[in-house]
């Protein structure tokens, strides 16, 4: 909790690190970029409903402005306070270039876009080039972005709405794809960086990501107003530890590898 908090990743023991790798959740498990942007994402939703309820403000500037410069700040100010790793700055750049585009009134390409914000990381750490972390999180972004259903679903716009269990269904594999695809990806970049890969990660990433990202984390940052919350928090991370270890318990769990050419290595990403 502390470490998710705070990015102390001193107090996590090694052999949970070696858990969270065989099980592909290490990205998880420190102030990373989905931690800061879901950070944003909660103080933006807070400052415009407060934004709202005053006239005068909203005559002033608009909401939905207001609230995104006001969650880019306080993403500023939270990785700043958990100490202004490069994660954190990579994630708060990316969240100035998206408020730029937003409040501008622009709507680039989503290739340009991540290809502006990846110039604005190496123009300010150019080491970060030969950093694993930075290849594999702005791949990972750009196979997201490049599997966008937004167009399809603005290709027949007189399609009935789905109901509550089609939404889930949908919900489901939209997700199942995503994980899938983002383990296709990063395999042959995994290989090549680390010499091994998480046959179980896409297990493990399918319980690990909404269970940190959308109750762990919230749980522990709700704790800074009440403190009782991080007893929940601590409960509900005991059942993922539990179940990574079990999954980090199968028979091949990881793939391991010689290390591979750098040509071949390129081509299969």
């Amino acid at each position: 909790l502390a470490a998710l908090l705070m990015g102390e990743q001193s107090v996590i023991e090694r052999s949970d690190w070696a858990v969270f790798r065989a099980t592909g959740v290490a990205h998880l498990m420190s102030i990373s970029g989905l931690h800061i942007t879901l950070f944003a994402w909660l103080a933006a939703l807070l400052i415009s409903a407060v934004w709202r309820r005053s006239r005068r403000l909203v005559y002033a500037y608009p909401a939905p402005y207001a609230a995104a410069w006001g969650g880019l700040f306080l993403a500023a100010a939270y990785a700043a306070f958990t100490g202004w790793g490069v994660p954190a700055q990579r994630t708060v750049l990316m969240l100035a270039v998206a408020t730029l585009l937003r409040v501008s009134g622009r709507r680039w390409p989503w290739h340009f876009s991540l290809l502006c914000v990846a110039a604005a990381v190496l123009a300010l750490d150019p080491w970060a080039l030969l950093q694993a972390g930075f290849w594999l999180s702005f791949i990972a972004v750009g196979v997201l972005l490049l599997q966008n259903p937004a167009q399809e679903q603005a290709a027949v716009p007189d399609k009935p709405q789905p109901r509550w269990h089609q939404h889930l269904g949908q919900g489901v594999q939209k997700l199942l794809r995503e994980q899938w695809t983002i383990s296709l990806a990063l395999a042959p970049l995994s290989l090549l960086l680390f010499g091994q890969f998480s046959l179980v990660g896409m297990a493990a990433n399918l319980l690990a990501i909404p269970l940190v990202t959308f109750l762990i984390t919230p749980l522990v940052l709700l704790g800074l107003l009440f403190h009782p919350l991080w007893q929940v928090a601590a409960w509900a991370l005991q059942y993922l530890l539990a179940f990574l270890d079990w999954c980090a318990a199968w028979p091949y769990a990881v793939l391991h590898t010689a290390a591979l050419p750098w040509g071949l290595g390129a081509a299969a990403v």
